[in-house]
């Protein structure tokens, strides 16, 4: 398939409504978990939840699998004939597959994840400070669920990261249409091993806002890695972020999450009272200081707000220096918002078409992020949108 503009708009749908899988097929169990975080999880969000399938033309798409409102999605995934395939309404509109690294099936599983085509991905804990809190936790976020509490140390990370570098063995790929269908064109399956290209490092929000943890983490990551390094965090003050900074990270994101006050105080209580809007806009400019153009981003929700309310909250990413990230909302099984309405596909596209040229206003240039959820691309099109517009 020759991709054009039609990709961003089909990998937003997708995003949007998730993708269905026969609990027939002999692969079902592959790609849809019978629960989530039945011991403790630890990774949380959206990447968390869902998917990782590999598109045809080369990028990922991080879709829901296991949600209620799947019933009523127009897409599946199907092995026919030796072809993975993306129906929609039973049409074939885009060969998929999914691969799995060989370490996804060993201890050190538990330590890092595959997100995206390479990258690295971890939570440092599955606790937060105000999920502790009645009424205080995001209401969109599934970081608590289960019944073990996950805590990495930060040796434990970096022997985990170290192994998946140096054994090209552990980086091997096993892909579900191959397993199940005949022998595949290499188009759909660019590298049998899996090449490393970051590490994104997230976490629940600690009474210190996590900066011990982070610190102590990535300067024994970068001990035995060179990779590019990507955190998310809540505002830090400059002598934090310089210390960040000191002990490896590359790249940082604060996630807004929502823009409209209304909507922040209903959507993340804890969050906007401990950190109104602006701390993560004087955070954005002084860490666009200390880590440099390009290397500041913030995550941003579609579909829990207006779409404008979004639109006007990209653009006061932008303006302080950040790469805003917009994501369509998925409802999450377990989550205080499982029951909400999904976000309008036609909500999705303006705030894309609005974020194409709010990056362009602001000359940002989201292909140079090095680490983080914008170097994954697998919970947006934005590379696609860049590449062959909307």
């Amino acid at each position: 398939m020759k991709p054009n503009q039609n990709i961003a708009l089909l990998k937003t749908d997708l995003l949007c409504r998730g993708i269905r899988v026969s609990a027939s097929e002999p692969y079902y169990r592959e790609l849809v978990p019978a629960a989530y975080g039945t011991e403790g999880k630890s990774r949380s969000g959206i990447a968390g939840s869902g998917k990782n399938f590999l598109l045809e033309y080369g990028e990922a798409a991080n879709l829901g699998v296991r949600q209620s409102f799947l019933e009523s999605s127009p897409y599946e995934f199907r092995i026919s004939e030796g072809e993975g395939w993306i129906l929609k309404d039973g049409e074939k509109v885009l060969r998929a597959t999914v691969r799995a690294p060989a370490w996804h099936s060993t201890a050190w599983y538990d330590q890092v994840q595959l997100h995206g085509t390479g990258s690295l991905a971890t939570a440092l804990t599955n606790t937060c400070i105000y999920k502790s809190r009645p009424g205080e936790g995001c209401r969109f976020c599934i970081i608590d669920i289960g019944g073990k509490t996950v805590r990495h140390q930060p040796e434990d990370l970096a022997r985990a990261i170290r192994e998946i570098e140096t054994h090209p063995e552990l980086r091997q790929a096993a892909d579900l249409v191959k397993k199940y269908g005949a022998a595949q064109p290499d188009r759909y399956v660019p590298s049998e091993t899996i090449e490393p290209v970051d590490i994104n490092i997230n976490s629940g929000t600690e009474p210190d806002g996590g900066i011990g943890l982070f610190t102590e983490a990535v300067a024994a990551i970068r001990r035995i890695s060179r990779l590019p390094i990507g955190i998310q965090v809540c505002p830090l003050g400059k002598p934090e972020l310089e210390k960040l900074r000191s002990a490896g990270v590359t790249e940082i994101s604060f996630n807004l999450e929502v823009y409209h006050e209304d909507f922040r105080r209903k959507v993340i209580p804890g969050k906007n009272h401990a950190h109104p809007r602006e701390e993560y806009f004087r955070s954005m400019a002084e860490a666009r200081e200390i880590f440099g153009e390009n290397q500041v981003e913030s995550w941003i929700i579609i579909g829990l707000e207006p779409a404008e309310e979004t639109i006007a909250g990209m653009e006061a990413i932008a303006r302080s220096g950040g790469i805003p990230l917009p994501k369509p909302f998925r409802p999450l099984l377990g989550s205080d918002f499982a029951d909400q309405p999904l976000p309008r596909f036609e909500d999705a596209v303006s705030v894309y078409r609005a974020w194409r040229e709010i990056i362009r206003k602001y000359k940002l240039d989201p292909s140079d992020t090095r680490a983080g959820c914008g170097r994954c691309n697998g919970c947006f099109p934005l590379r696609e949108i860049l590449e062959y517009g909307m």
